[in-house]
């Protein structure tokens, strides 16, 4: 039997991806094995949004050889796709393989590949194929998860002077309604009880086969396969009073929206090629207050982008401020090679960029704790997770002090107290 080790960085869809490959490996070939054990082939799914996710990916092929230095390393996912030149260079990858060719060509790599005595690469250009189709397969289990993540969009045809990942996934492209349902309900008979459907730019679903993201959401809650759907990450931009208004009255979507901010300062917004105003997300989180007064409103924030002033760091902190946001992603700008960003004069020195991360992140958890305590004394369903621990509808993490609770159950939960990152909620029924 052959022993392999998987490590996934990175975001939901590099996650979805990673199961997509294990889903496939016949349980009677292959034995999963943690990353610092010695196994046949160590296989790392990369990100790259940053130059931290670079050194992190870096590091893991490091740990591989130190595992066992006669392990086939094999790196693919978006780090691989957009620097396999610098990847080349790193002692000890036998393969890189881009997201171009993580389903034509990984299995049989892991299946069949041998240590190389230089990099073997399986890259394409993604900008050039204009046509390619989505091809992520379906799954039906998540190793090691409650919670299911179904992947219905790949790509961004937009270009934001700060991205790279338009360069690392290609043009947008949608899974199909039909099998979009399909897959859900595979996951469903698997036992999962919710389901994230996520993306690149999820906001985009649909546009590549004339639908649209509100058309499936519709699809979804007549079929009612589950009730507990949720979505990752939309664009300001495509966020439509319509898209807001059903969820408020959807039996199946969850309450919570991710609103991706990166900047409060119309000057930064601009220069970040973003396609919406301070007063377009302000608009949008407003309403979804107005229409879901619980649901939890969660946002990305960059720091220190190029030429980033005091007074648009200002203008930044102060939308967050008054906002009705419940939790930040807050992350410090990073050059990407490629990006129209990294060739803009004025960097802002680290030592800024860490104060000003600090400042919203104290600012984000204060916003958590405040919302997490407006639920005290009040009953509400989570799904429970490892841990004693669990999220309820409107992604809220909850400890229930309870150790006989079963994985992957929904229980009905008073909320009694709050504790840093988590509320303290007392069982009510199973």
């Amino acid at each position: 039997m052959k022993k392999i080790s998987v490590v996934t960085l990175g975001c939901k869809v590099n996650q979805y991806d990673t199961a997509a490959i294990l889903n496939r490996l016949p349980e009677s070939r292959y034995k999963r094995v943690p990353f610092s054990e010695d196994a046949d082939i160590y296989v790392i799914d990369t990100c790259t949004v940053t130059h931290k996710a670079d050194s992190e990916a870096r590091n893991y092929i490091y740990r591989a050889k130190r595992a066992n230095p006669d392990g086939v390393v094999v790196v693919t996912g978006c780090y691989s796709q957009v620097s396999s030149d610098e990847l080349r260079n790193v002692k000890g990858v036998d393969y890189i393989v881009g997201n171009s060719h993580k389903f034509s060509s990984l299995l049989k790599i892991i299946r069949d590949g041998k240590k190389q005595t230089e990099p073997n690469v399986f890259v394409s250009d993604f900008l050039k194929e204009k046509h390619r189709q989505f091809e992520s397969p379906g799954i039906r289990y998540f190793p090691d998860r409650t919670r299911a993540f179904l992947k219905i969009q790949d790509g961004c045809n937009y270009r934001c002077s700060f991205c790279v990942i338009p360069f690392a996934r290609g043009r947008s492209r949608s899974l199909g309604i039909a099998e979009v349902l399909e897959r859900m309900k595979t996951l469903a008979d698997e036992g999962y009880k919710e389901i994230v459907l996520t993306g690149i730019h999820l906001a985009s679903y649909g546009r590549d086969i004339e639908s649209n993201l509100l058309n499936l959401l519709e699809e979804i809650e007549t079929s009612m396969v589950l009730k507990w759907v949720r979505l990752s990450s939309l664009d300001p931009a495509d966020i439509s009073r319509e898209l807001i208004e059903f969820v408020a009255s959807s039996e199946t979507i969850c309450p919570s929206f991710h609103v991706a901010l990166q900047s409060g300062d119309p000057e930064e917004l601009r220069r970040m090629r973003r396609r919406y105003s301070p007063d377009k997300f302000k608009y949008v989180t407003d309403l979804i207050r107005e229409k879901l007064p619980d649901a939890a409103i969660g946002t990305d924030v960059m720091v220190g982008f190029p030429g980033e002033t005091d007074r648009e760091f200002g203008n930044t902190f102060e939308l967050l401020r008054e906002s009705p946001l419940t939790y930040f992603h807050v992350f410090p700008y990073s050059d990407r090679k490629g990006t129209t960003a990294c060739k803009l004069s004025n960097k802002v020195p680290v030592e800024i960029k860490k104060t000003r991360s600090r400042t919203l992140r104290d600012l984000g958890t204060a916003k958590k704790h405040k919302f997490y305590r407006g639920f005290i004394g009040k009953t509400m369903p989570v799904i429970v997770e490892k841990g004693a621990r669990g999220t309820s509808r409107n992604y809220m993490s909850v400890v229930i002090p309870d150790m006989n609770l079963k994985i992957g159950h929904e229980v009905e939960v008073e909320i009694k107290d709050v504790s840093g990152e988590h509320a303290i909620g007392l069982l009510r029924s199973h």
